[in-house]
């Protein structure tokens, strides 16, 4: 083999010309691989030019084709893209650009990539990720990999080179950089420590082809003596097996063989192409150098050899793999067809792998799936299968049955269902199936919820239509409801549960506690059994503990901002380091904290102060041991963390490995967290030392809940979490060891995952997502159900185990992981925590207020014989104040929506002995004490004035929040029976969840459903007991005094067994009077307590009824002069004219006022028609018009 001098017979590639774009020989098979101009990439086999595999890369012409062992790697011209290919023909992988791809360069283990964008981004060879981007000077039209250093040549003539692992320039810009040509670099190639470029150079301004080949050193781009081609280079390739030798091809097809490293020297090896019709497109030499490859306009392949006679030799050089070639089709079965001949004998063919159609979702240009994807099977039903004889069966579950074989016609809404509209015939509308996954579609069951309002308020949306358990969800209308995930997740923890509800017991004196409110709805959540409950007393803890100096933690605070503008997962981490915080701050005794945790290092060490119980449970207690690596110095100090944040390995580059991937070992190097630093060494004075940290803590003393943060704040982080080839990445058990004296301890901890929370992530919203492992649930697994449920805020449903360990794609990012030690759940010891709350707090004064007046005090505590049993009956009412304003949009159609009502706070409750010698006396009247701003104190409603919750200046029996609480969860513990009107809302809003059978509502007794109308207390107590009631405000204790009095009036009638005819008469006599009680003889029939009188020197002629008017206005004139009478006529016409002029003036700034309500609210506004001012036109001229009516009985107009 001396020159390429043997020319074989062309290759034919297209029967139509299309140019040859791009060619590159396969390294270990017999084969040369041909980019097109229409597109396509297919491989030859042998000097015959077999054709074999094909495929399409893109629209344009192939810019370049690179094979290597394994994959063929190609992108189009102008395309967005690149991709690799299985030499069988199936897409491994595609990545889209937004930018069209100019060149691309790839090793072993990274792809570069150049774009239009003057981007440079680094890919993963092996998935197509993308690793880094960068931005660079120019347009790279030419990248190639030399050792650990990737070169480009730019469209501005320059030659750079890069450092792969940062994409920035080597050495930070010296000496990796040099002015190549001045027309554009046109073809880069480098082999040993050189570096050769061809491109345009600049003559008059206009470029033409450079004559002169340029050769840089690589080590410090020192440019040496440039190689001459008078035929104007156009390629460049190196030859194999021989250093530094290069091959210079023209357009024209002249080759020169030259010698790089014989500086000055004159080639004398040329050879020229024959037979060429066109010019030269694409060039490129095999792997051993035996050929020369040269494609052309004209769509023909005209090799080149160095092989001497009539020897075969493979295009790669040696008997490399075998090509694979096709097999033929079987030849159909021969059937006999009549006109009998069923259809089913024809049979269907079956695929046991993924067919070439199924194109990767990043290379289907299209975004959209174009073939119906099969109906899979629900994963409940997988779970039960069973195998008979190759047949597969499993019983239906029962979420699943009356579904069976029916579609959605359309996607339902999860939302929008209220008691008022449902039908008596039950509700059997097609729901979607809650877990199907297509795509990168959210599954029903995880979709954002939202709590609707209709004309009766937030108790008429149907909470039983999305949580059919008996495990409670949470509300979501308050601000700081994003907190609920992890009250769920709390709760179903029973150690941190048994805690918080022990605290609620003791007399704590923070007026705002996490940990007494945490206990406070742990046993609400108890109580309810699938009640819907809400827990805006802990959101408002948190947000005034986060506001408060000591705290400084307001980016915990939501604010009522748009979802999509928060990072739910984030804050919810953030959030439970705060949460573990208070929890410790607030359950630390400091005289004596009980031992929980038998066999604990704190019982084996009594010189040891017992930490907070919470720290008992999930405290991770390490040593950090700090060394110096100069003069091996070693000190240490104790670290005490309550949360985990992970740490996951570094992002994959060309020279690194990543030795730990899977999640136990992980979770175990963030635990110790390993890290080196640098650092002035007190013990050797070195500056700048390089320290290893390190933390220890032995396996025995791993803590029995482990809480983690799982932190994942990138797209390399969230690659481990995603599932792969049906594989999790997280795993139901885990097994972890500790370390001591640097060593592993060989002692392991098995821990299990009892609960996650996600975040659910759509364009459109962002929320929080719980899956918990109910513990009582646990054990019903043999009747099919799984103890996994996930709580959607107020959805909860039952979910397999499944759905807490899989990510299937980017919309779940998990947050927040609690797992439990298995081998220590028998070691705890919970006996020296108090269980019950003292019995005397109801016979103690609790108030603190420090100017109450003696004679506002209208109740009478109990004494210890009076303490209340199973059924004492006890007389309720509680009063609110509105600590902020009803959210609602207004809308251009005049109608308006309530997007989040007002939030209420407790400000009275009363309670009122129901039997006994001193029935009806009240036992319990305070008013309970608050620190927030009140925006509205109701005082209509409520009888509730400025100051009457203010300890400075309240008059009454003020009494903290959590005190009130107490009172209340004692009487609900210790059985009494409640008596109120109207107490569902009132325990909702106080959040305490009363069983049903300790509840008589008297709104509910005196209530006939077909008639869909409730009875006020005002109105019952005057058709009862003829007495008038809340005349000006009001009282809690006049409220729950004739509450009481209903319940006794009901047990009369049922006792004289005529209650139903007495409320129908009730029903009868309310639609008479408007449900309401009629006014006292000789008073207005509109009885406005809040309207003004009249300001005018004579009564008011509107303040007798119409016959005494006719007859004083009457007698004031007859008898009267007539000068007299007609000034007493202009005086009233004046007077009524000015009664005009202000209800006229008061409706019109009311429009204006709704017209502005509806610029602000409604993005409808340009929809506003001329009849909303003929509305409000035409309702003011007929209060004028009855204004005049009434005065026609007056004055003779």
């Amino acid at each position: 083999m001396s020159t390429y001098k043997h020319s074989l017979a062309p290759i034919v590639i297209h029967a139509f010309p299309h140019p040859i774009s791009a060619l590159s020989f396969d390294p270990v098979s017999d084969a040369l691989w041909v980019g097109s101009g229409n597109g396509y990439v297919s491989a030859h086999h042998s000097i015959q030019g077999l054709r074999g595999v094909c495929f399409k890369a893109g629209d344009l012409p192939v810019l370049k084709v690179v094979a290597d062992e394994n994959s063929v790697k190609a992108a189009s011209a102008g395309g967005d893209g690149v991709g690799s290919w299985v030499k069988g023909g199936m897409n491994k992988w595609f990545y889209n650009s937004d930018n069209s791809i100019m060149n691309f360069a790839t090793s072993s283990t990274m792809t570069a990539l150049s774009t239009s964008g003057s981007e440079l981004l680094l890919i993963n060879a092996m998935t197509g990720n993308l690793l880094r981007q960068t931005t660079i000077p120019s347009i790279a039209t030419h990248l190639e990999f030399s050792h650990n250093i990737l070169l480009s040549g730019s469209a501005d003539g320059y030659l750079r080179a890069y450092d792969p692992r940062t994409g920035n320039l080597r050495n930070g810009g010296s000496e990796s950089v040099v002015k190549a040509h001045y027309g554009g670099i046109q073809g880069l190639q480098t082999t040993g420590n050189f570096v050769f470029t061809v491109g345009m150079s600049l003559r008059q301004a206009h470029p033409f082809p450079d004559p002169l080949v340029k050769v840089y050193d690589l080590r410090n781009m020192r440019a040496l003596p440039p190689i001459s081609f008078a035929a104007s280079p156009a390629f460049i390739n190196v030859v194999p097996n021989r250093s530094a030798t290069i091959a210079v091809t023209s357009n024209s097809g002249s080759i020169s063989i030259v010698d790089a490293s014989n500086f000055g020297g004159i080639s004398n090896d040329f050879s020229q192409i024959e037979n060429l019709t066109s010019f030269v497109t694409a060039v490129a030499i095999s792997p051993t150098g035996a050929y020369l490859a040269c494609g052309d306009a004209d769509g023909m392949i005209h090799l080149k050899s160095q092989v001497e006679g009539d020897e075969v030799v493979p295009l790669n050089g040696f008997e490399g793999r075998p090509v694979e070639w096709a097999n033929p089709p079987e030849s159909l079965p021969e059937l006999e067809w009549t006109d009998s001949t069923p259809l089913n004998t024809i049979g269907l063919p079956r695929y046991k792998t993924q067919l070439l159609s199924a194109w990767t979702p990043q290379f289907n240009s299209s975004k959209t799936v174009s073939f119906p994807l099969p109906q899979k099977i629900p994963v409940q039903v997988l779970n039960t299968m069973k195998m008979n004889d190759n047949v597969a069966y499993a019983p239906l579950p029962k979420e699943l049955r009356g579904r069976r074989n029916m579609v959605a016609l359309e996607k339902k809404k999860l939302g929008g269902r209220f008691r008022s509209g449902k039908s008596g015939t039950g509700d059997h509308e097609l729901e979607s199936p809650l877990l199907e996954y297509v795509g990168d579609d959210v599954p029903t069951i995880y979709r954002h919820v939202e709590i609707e309002y209709s004309k009766f308020g937030v108790e008429d949306f149907d909470f039983e239509f999305f949580n059919k358990t008996e495990f409670s969800g949470l509300e979501t209308h308050i601000l700081n409801s994003y907190t609920n995930p992890i009250l769920q997740v709390l709760h179903y923890n029973l150690p941190i549960r048994r805690l918080a509800k022990s605290h609620i017991t003791t007399d704590c004196l923070r007026e705002h506690c996490l940990l007494c409110e945490l206990g406070f709805v742990v046993r609400m959540l108890e109580d309810a059994r699938g009640t819907n409950c809400q827990s805006s007393n802990f959101c408002k803890a948190v947000g005034v503990l986060a506001h408060s100096k000591l705290s400084n933690a307001i980016d915990l605070v939501d604010y009522g901002r748009e979802p999509t503008e928060l990072d739910y997962a984030h804050m919810i981490q953030s959030f439970q380091r705060f949460l573990f915080d208070r929890l410790v701050l607030e359950g630390n005794d400091l005289t004596a904290n009980p031992i929980i945790l038998k066999g604990s290092s704190y019982e084996r060490n009594e010189q040891t102060t017992v930490p907070a119980p919470i720290t008992q449970l999930v405290g991770i207690d390490t040593k950090n041991v700090v060394t110096c690596f100069h003069c091996k110095a070693a000190r240490s100090k104790d670290n005490l963390t309550h949360v985990v944040d992970l740490i996951y390995p570094r992002t994959i580059l060309p020279n690194d490995t990543v030795p730990y991937s899977d999640f136990p070992t992980i979770l175990r190097n963030s635990i110790l967290r390993n890290m080196t630093h640098k650092a002035a060494c007190t013990n050797c004075g070195k500056n700048f030392s390089n320290f290893s940290s390190r933390r220890e803590i032995s396996t025995r003393d791993l803590p029995l809940t482990l809480a983690v943060n799982a932190c994942v704040n990138s797209e390399d982080n969230f690659k481990y979490w995603l599932d792969h080839r049906n594989q999790t990445f997280l795993k139901p058990q885990i097994e972890l060891h500790g370390e001591v004296d640097d060593m592993e301890d060989p002692e392991g901890a098995i821990y299990q995952l009892r609960a996650v929370i996600v975040q659910v992530a759509t364009d459109e919203h962002a929320h929080l997502v719980a899956i918990v492992k109910v513990p009582e649930a646990e054990g019903n697994e043999d009747e099919g159900a799984s103890p996994w449920y996930i709580f959607n805020d107020f959805v909860v449903r039952n979910v397999p185990e499944q759905e807490a360990l899989s990510f299937p794609g980017r919309w779940k990012i998990p947050a927040i992981l609690h797992f439990e030690r298995v081998d220590r759940k028998n070691s705890l010891d919970f006996s020296q925590l108090p269980d019950a709350i003292d019995a005397a707090i109801l016979c103690r004064d609790t108030s603190i207020s420090l100017n109450r007046d003696p004679d506002l005090i209208k109740h009478e505590l109990l004494n210890s014989a009076e303490l209340p049993t199973l059924g004492t009956v006890v007389a309720v009412d509680a009063e609110f104040v509105s600590m902020q304003q009803a959210k609602t949009e207004y809308r251009s159609d005049g109608t308006k929506k309530v997007l989040r009502p007002a939030r209420l706070s407790l400000a009275r409750v009363s309670c009122l002995r129901g039997n006994g010698p001193k029935e009806g006396v009240p036992f319990i009247d305070d008013h309970i004490h608050t620190s927030e701003v009140i925006v509205d104190y109701l005082t209509e409603f409520s009888g509730i004035k400025f100051g009457d919750l203010d300890p400075m200046r309240s008059p009454h029996t003020l009494t903290p929040l959590k005190v009130v609480y107490k009172k209340l969860r004692l009487l609900v513990d210790r059985g009494c029976i409640f008596i109120g009107h109207g107490l569902s809302k009132d325990f909702r809003i106080i959040n305490i969840f009363v069983p049903p059978e300790q509840v008589i509502d008297t709104v509910d007794l005196y209530f006939i459903k077909a008639r869909q109308r409730r009875l006020s207390l005002r109105f019952l107590s005057w058709y009862l007991f003829r007495e008038v009631i809340q005349t000006e405000t009001h009282d809690s204790i006049e409220d729950a005094h004739f509450a009481l009095k209903l319940f006794k009036k009901y047990n009369e009638f049922e006792g004289e067994g005529i209650f139903d005819q007495k409320l129908e008469e009730i029903y009868k006599e309310g639609r008479q009077y408007n449900y309401k009680p009629p006014p006292p003889p000789g008073s207005s029939p509109v009885d406005r307590q809040a309207t003004p009188p009249i300001p005018i020197g004579i009564p008011s002629p509107l303040s007798s009824p119409p016959s005494s008017r006719y007859q004083n206005a009457s007698s004031s004139l007859i008898g009267s002069p007539p000068s007299h009478r007609v000034c007493s006529n202009i005086d009233l016409i004046h007077q009524f004219s000015l009664i005009s002029t202000i209800v006229f003036v008061s409706l019109t700034i009311s429009w204006i006022t709704s017209i502005v309500k509806m610029h602000v609210y409604s993005v409808h506004l340009q929809n506003l028609d001329f009849w909303h001012w003929e509305g409000y036109r035409s309702e003011c001229f007929h209060v004028l018009q009855l204004i005049a009516n009434s005065t026609t009985d007056l004055v003779p107009w």
